[in-house]
C-alpha cells in the first residue's frame, strides 16, 4: 500500500471514529434527557380501541355466548396470553425477537448493527425488540429520527422494569396490526380463520405471525403466496431455535390452510336485532348514565363493552330464514315492492327474542327497522286491546253479550263491514272471530273512547296516541300516527302473561372491558288488567284462530294459538298479531310509501307468521301447552245468536271463559219450535223467570263527549283467510 493510500485510510478512520464518538455523545445526551420521559407511558391506562361484544344466553348451559361484534374503526379483540396456543407467542418471538427472554428492553447486538447501517446509509433489518415495538404501538410515535429511537429504548427499558415478559408479550400480541382492520391476534383469528384464538394450529399461528412485519404484503387473503412464504420462514426459524422438532415442522408446512376472510361489509353490517340493541344501549347510556351522545357512541363501538342481549338465535334464525326466502311472500305486480317486519317476544319475561325490519338480505347497519320505527294503522288488530279487553275489564261485556250488527251512523261517519248485509244480534265472541266492525264501535261508544285511550297508553304501553285519537274511529284502528309492530306485540303479550304488561327489552346487562357492571336493564312491569280479563281475552282470541279470520295461522294442535288479523282501508296495511303460551309475535306487510296491496290473495302476514312460529316451536322441541286458566273464571257454552245456554236446536255454539257469576244461565229460546195455542201459561211464566236469570247489564257509566265526525282510515274487516 502506498504512503498516500495509508494516509487516506488513517484520515478516513479518524473521521469515522470522531463521527461515531460524536454520534454516541449525542445519543448518550439524548438518552439521559429522555430518562424522565418514560413516566408518561402508563400501560394501565392505555386508550386502545377495543371491539364491543353482544352476547346471548345459552339456554342449556346458562353461559353467555358471542352473537355479534360492534366494530368501530378498529377490529380489536383482547385475549389473555394464557388463552393462546402454546406456539403463538413462540412464533412471534422466533421471527421478531429471538433474544426476547434475554434482553432488558433492547438488543445491544441488533442495535449496534442498526447504528452502523444508519451511519453508512445501508439498508438493514430493524433492530426493534418486541418491547420496543409495543412502545411504538401504544404511543403511536413512529417518527423516523434517532432521537425517537432513543426515547423508544428508554421507554422499553422502563417497561421491562415494571412488567414481566409474559405481560409484555400479551400487550404486544394485542396491539399489533395484522391487516384487514384487525388489531391483535384475537380479531385476526376470527377474521382469517373464523376461530377463537385458542383453536389455532401451529400452521395458523405462524401464518398470523407472518403478517406483522409488512401487513399489506403478507395479508393471507390478498397475497396468500407471500404469506405462505413467510409462514414457512417462521416455521424454519422455530425449528432452528429448537422450539419445534422436524416432524412437527413438516406437518405444519404441509397443512392446508383455509382463510375465511370475512368481508368488511359483513363485519360492519349488524343484524336488525343488534341495531336495536345499539339504539337501546346508546339511549340508556345517555338517559341513565348521563353520557353525551358522542361519548356513549365511543364507548359502544370502541370501549370493549360486553352486552348481554335477549336474542334467541333459534328464533332469530327462523325469522331470517323466512324473510330472506322470496317464496315466503306472494309475488307483487311489477314495480311494486311490499315490505314486511316481524317481532317475537317472550310474554313471561318481556324479552325480545327476534326482530326483522325488512325483507331480503340486510345491506347496511342501522337502516330503517320497520319493526320498531314504522308506525302504521293497525286496523282490526286494535280491537282486542282498545275495545274488548277494557270492556271486559270494566264489566261492560262478556264473550256472550249480544250486540246487533246493524247500520250505525255517528255524525257523517258510518262504519262498514267487509260484507254487504248485516248479521243482526250476535255474541261478542263471534263478532271478534269474524271481525265485525259495527259492534266494536257500539261497544266503544258505550264505554267511552277516553277509557280506551287511557287503557292503551297507561296499561298496554302504546306511546303513539295523540289527543285527536280520542274518538270512535279508534275502535277500528283509525289513528293519527299508527302503532309500531313492537308495541303491538308487547300489548298482546299481556294476554299470555296473566294480565301483566312488561316493557320489552333487547338487553339485560352491560359490562365494561374489565368485566365491571356499568348498566343493568331491569324488568319494568305492571298489572295492565286482571288475570281473569287476560284469560278471557286469550280464549276469545283463540276462537279467532279456531273459527275466524285467523284460521290459517294454526300450525300445531299441541299449542294453543290465538291472534287477530288487521286490514286498513284499501288494503294499505295488513297485520297478524298472534301468540302461543310461549311466544307473542306480530307480522306487518305494506309498502313504505302507503298504497293498496289488495293484489294479495288472503292475508300475506299469516303464512309468514305461521312458518316462523312452526319452525321455532319445532326446533326448540317445546312441550304441548294450553293457555293457563285463571282463578275466578268459569267455562260455559252458549249460542252465538242468543248469548244463552245452548238449546237442543242450537247449531252455532261456542265455549268461552267468564268471570264467575257472569256466565249465561238461561237456555236459548231462539231456535225452539213454534208454540201451540194450548201451551200452558205456567210454562210461559217459567220461561220468563228463567230469562230474568241472565247476566244483568253493567251500570251505565258517564261518557265523555265524542267526536264521531272524525273518520281517519279504519279497518274494513277481512274475510276468513
Amino acid at each position: 500500500m502506498s504512503d498516500t493510500a495509508k494516509l487516506f485510510l488513517k484520515v478516513f478512520v479518524g473521521i469515522t471514529l470522531v463521527g461515531i464518538i460524536a454520534a454516541l455523545g449525542i445519543m448518550g445526551g439524548a438518552f439521559l434527557g429522555f430518562m424522565g420521559s418514560s413516566k408518561d407511558l402508563n400501560i394501565d391506562e392505555l386508550s386502545l380501541n377495543a371491539t364491543s361484544f353482544v352476547y346471548y344466553t345459552d339456554e342449556k348451559t346458562g353461559n353467555q355466548v358471542e352473537y355479534e361484534r360492534l366494530y368501530g374503526e378498529e377490529n380489536r379483540v383482547w385475549v389473555d396470553i394464557a388463552d393462546t396456543p402454546e406456539y403463538l407467542g413462540k412464533a412471534f418471538v422466533a421471527i421478531e425477537d429471538e433474544r426476547f427472554y434475554k434482553h432488558n428492553g433492547f438488543d445491544i447486538k441488533s442495535t449496534a448493527k442498526a447504528v452502523f447501517d444508519y451511519i453508512l446509509r445501508r439498508n438493514g433489518r430493524g433492530a426493534s425488540t418486541i418491547t420496543q415495538q409495543l412502545v411504538k404501538n401504544v404511543t403511536g410515535d413512529k417518527e423516523v429520527k434517532p432521537t425517537r429511537k432513543i426515547k423508544e429504548i428508554v421507554r422499553a427499558i422502563s417497561l421491562e422494569n415494571r412488567l414481566t415478559k409474559s405481560q409484555i408479550l400479551e400487550l404486544y400480541i394485542n396491539t399489533i396490526y395484522l391487516s384487514q382492520g384487525c388489531y391483535g391476534v384475537g380479531s385476526a383469528a376470527d377474521f382469517y380463520f373464523g376461530k377463537d384464538i385458542g383453536e389455532l394450529s401451529l400452521a395458523e399461528c405462524a401464518a398470523i405471525a407472518g403478517i406483522t412485519q409488512y401487513p399489506s404484503k403478507y395479508d393471507p387473503v390478498m397475497h396468500p403466496e407471500n404469506n405462505k412464504e413467510k409462514q414457512e420462514l417462521i416455521l424454519a426459524k422455530m425449528l432452528q431455535l429448537g422450539i419445534i422438532d422436524e416432524q412437527t415442522h413438516d406437518n405444519a408446512v404441509a397443512e392446508q390452510l383455509v382463510f375465511i376472510g370475512k368481508s368488511k361489509e359483513a363485519q360492519s353490517r349488524q343484524s336488525y336485532f343488534v341495531d336495536q340493541v345499539v339504539s337501546d344501549v346508546l339511549k340508556d347510556l345517555c338517559d341513565k348514565k348521563g353520557y353525551t351522545e358522542t361519548v356513549a357512541a365511543k364507548m359502544l363501538y370502541s370501549g370493549g363493552l360486553q352486552i348481554h342481549s335477549t336474542v334467541d338465535p333459534v328464533v332469530q334464525n327462523a325469522m331470517d330464514k323466512v324473510y330472506t326466502d322470496p317464496s315466503s311472500f306472494q309475488q307483487a305486480p311489477v314495480g311494486i315492492f311490499p315490505e314486511s317486519a316481524m317481532v317475537v317476544i317472550q310474554p313471561q319475561s318481556g324479552e325480545i327474542k327476534g326482530i326483522v325490519g325488512g325483507r331480503g338480505e340486510k345491506t347496511a347497519s342501522r337502516t330503517l327497522n320497520r319493526a320498531v320505527q314504522s308506525y302504521r294503522q293497525p286496523g282490526s288488530a286494535i280491537k282486542p286491546i282498545a275495545v274488548y279487553a277494557p270492556a271486559v275489564e270494566n264489566n261492560i261485556i262478556t264473550p256472550a253479550t249480544l250486540y246487533t250488527d246493524k247500520a250505525v251512523t255517528y255524525g257523517t261517519w258510518s262504519p262498514r263491514n267487509y260484507y254487504a248485509e248485516f248479521k243482526g244480534p250476535v255474541a261478542i265472541n263471534y263478532a271478534l272471530e269474524i271481525s265485525i266492525n259495527t259492534i266494536p264501535v257500539q261497544v266503544l261508544e258505550k264505554m267511552g273512547a277516553n277509557v280506551a285511550c287511557n287503557f292503551l297508553q297507561n296499561n298496554l304501553g302504546i306511546t303513539s296516541l295523540s289527543k285527536t285519537d280520542n274518538n270512535l274511529a279508534l275502535a277500528l284502528g283509525g289513528l293519527s300516527k299508527g302503532i309500531s309492530p313492537l308495541e303491538l306485540t308487547a300489548a298482546y303479550a299481556t294476554f299470555a302473561n296473566r294480565g301483566i304488561y312488561i316493557k320489552p327489552i333487547t338487553y339485560t346487562k352491560v359490562f365494561d372491558s374489565a368485566g365491571r357492571l356499568i348498566m343493568e336493564n331491569k324488568k319494568q312491569n305492571h298489572k295492565a288488567m286482571s288475570e281473569q280479563t287476560a284469560a278471557i281475552m286469550a280464549n276469545m282470541l283463540k276462537g279467532v284462530v279456531d273459527y275466524g279470520t285467523g284460521a290459517s295461522a294454526r300450525f300445531n294442535s299441541s299449542y294453543a294459538t290465538a291472534g287477530k288479523t288487521g286490514t286498513t282501508d284499501n288494503d294499505v296495511d295488513r297485520w297478524f298479531v298472534g301468540f302461543t303460551p310461549y311466544y307473542a309475535a306480530t307480522v306487518w306487510v305494506g309498502c313504505d310509501s302507503p298504497r293498496s296491496i289488495a293484489f294479495f290473495s288472503g292475508n300475506p302476514c299469516i303464512p309468514v307468521w305461521k312458518k316462523v312460529m312452526q319452525q321455532v316451536h319445532s326446533e326448540k322441541n317445546l312441550a304441548s301447552k294450553a293457555f293457563t286458566p285463571a282463578s275466578g273464571v268459569v267455562s260455559a257454552s252458549y249460542c252465538i245468536q242468543s248469548g244463552k245456554l245452548p238449546g237442543e236446536r242450537c247449531t252455532s255454539i261456542r265455549t268461552s271463559y267468564f268471570k264467575a257469576g257472569t256466565q249465561p244461565y238461561s237456555v236459548c229460546d231462539e231456535h225452539l219450535p213454534e208454540e201451540t195455542e194450548d201451551q200452558d201459561e205456567d210454562e210461559n211464566e217459567d220461561d220468563d223467570a228463567a230469562a230474568e236469570v241472565e247476566v244483568q247489564e253493567a251500570p251505565k257509566t258517564e261518557k265523555p263527549e265524542q267526536n264521531p265526525q272524525k273518520a281517519p282510515p279504519v279497518d274494513l274487516g277481512e274475510p276468513n283467510v
